[in-house]
């Protein structure tokens, strides 16, 4: 008999370490008043952030047996324990500098920068239609406003520096900050760039000369710059999709479909573009049955599995806006296919009765 680890995620593992983070906020507290002091941090905030327990800056035995044997009870112990594992061996390998042991003086602001850089997502970003869209990383969770803080390649600062230029010669200045990367050839022991980022804010250096106005940025552990975050409106770039809907650059539409694997086929993206029409109304529909006449296609039934979905304007499941919709995308599709490519695309069935002898079953992509 075997038995498997289960798998944490980066999700949970970044919960749990935002939840040590706290318990680190809490005993700073506790101790000094100071929130960003350093504290003594332990092998016990892990059993305390795998318990799920409240971020306390005790440590309480009671409750944590309380929780461990709810946990053992609903069957989320072994999860529990493997969540506790990942966390310990994260902490030592971020933050055991000396070979020895994690555990000793630490800030949580040290635990947030573990979290977040699990959390990250690669993303595209921009600015309006200002700058961008840059490739970037970006903590989903680190939001300012709204807005997102952005950490970018050499290269990607590179692309914004020559955006910044721009603007501010069109501007004549007015009101834009400039970036300008220094990079001096070379690289470090590591095999990094030699460079940093300037932001140069010239609507304040009148006023404030160029030091207050000039901010030197640095490459962190990963060779990212962060430009702008916490100030600038940063937002995701989006992307549209065959379904008629837009989303973030790193998400997957709502209708199933990736960035990176939309159909290109008229009658398959007729297929994805009429479910996901159909499926706002009806999340359960599998398929559909459509008559075509003269080229002109009608939805006929609608399905969920083998159960029929009410079609009629009277109290059923889709309005006429919607079936019309539907009606639309299909007849697109249609309209530049041949009748061979009916029969021979993916998903569509030509299946005649005795209504029409043009009538095709079409089965909705799963999502």
């Amino acid at each position: 008999m075997t038995s498997t680890t289960p798998d944490v995620t980066q999700t949970e593992l970044a919960a749990a370490l935002v939840i040590v983070a706290r318990i680190a906020q809490a005993r700073a507290m506790q101790a000094t008043g100071d929130p960003n002091a350093t504290v003594h941090l332990d092998r016990r905030v892990c059993l305390q952030a795998a318990a799920g327990m409240p971020p306390a800056a005790r440590f309480d035995r009671h409750a944590w047996m309380k929780a461990w044997q709810a946990a053992r009870e609903d069957g989320s112990l072994p999860h529990r324990k493997a969540l506790y594992r990942q966390l310990s061996q994260t902490l030592a390998d971020e933050l055991d500098f000396d070979g020895d042991s994690w555990e000793g003086e630490h800030r949580q602001a040290e635990i947030y920068r573990i979290a977040s850089r699990l959390r990250t997502v690669d993303t595209k970003v921009c600015i309006d239609d200002t700058l961008g869209p840059l490739d970037a990383k970006v903590d989903p969770h680190n939001l300012w406003n709204g807005f997102v803080s952005p950490r970018f390649t050499l290269d990607a600062a590179l692309q914004l520096a020559a955006q910044t230029q721009q603007l501010a010669e069109e501007f004549n200045g007015d009101g834009v900050d400039t970036v300008h990367v220094i990079d001096c050839g070379a690289k470090d022991h590591d095999g990094k760039p030699l460079a940093f980022v300037l932001r140069v804010s010239w609507t304040y250096m009148e006023d404030e000369g160029a030091e207050q106005s000039t901010l030197i940025i640095e490459p962190d552990d990963e060779g990212r710059y962060s430009i702008g975050g916490w100030e600038w409106c940063w937002s995701y770039a989006h992307w549209n999709c065959v379904c008629g809907r837009y989303s973030d650059w790193h998400e997957r539409c709502w209708c199933g479909l990736t960035r990176d694997h939309q159909p290109t086929a008229p009658l398959e993206i007729a297929r994805w573009t009429a479910a996901a029409a159909l499926r706002r109304l009806a999340p359960s529909a599998t398929s559909a049955l459509i008559d075509i006449h003269e080229g002109r296609p009608h939805i006929v039934q609608v399905y969920a599995g083998d159960t029929e979905l009410d079609t009629a304007d009277d109290g059923g499941v889709f309005d006429t806006e919607t079936l019309g919709a539907a009606d639309a995308y299909l007849h697109h599709a249609i309209d530049s296919s041949e009748p061979a490519d009916l029969a021979a695309a993916p998903g569509w069935e030509h299946i005649p009765d005795e209504r029409s002898a043009n009538v095709y079953r079409i089965t909705f992509p799963t999502l």
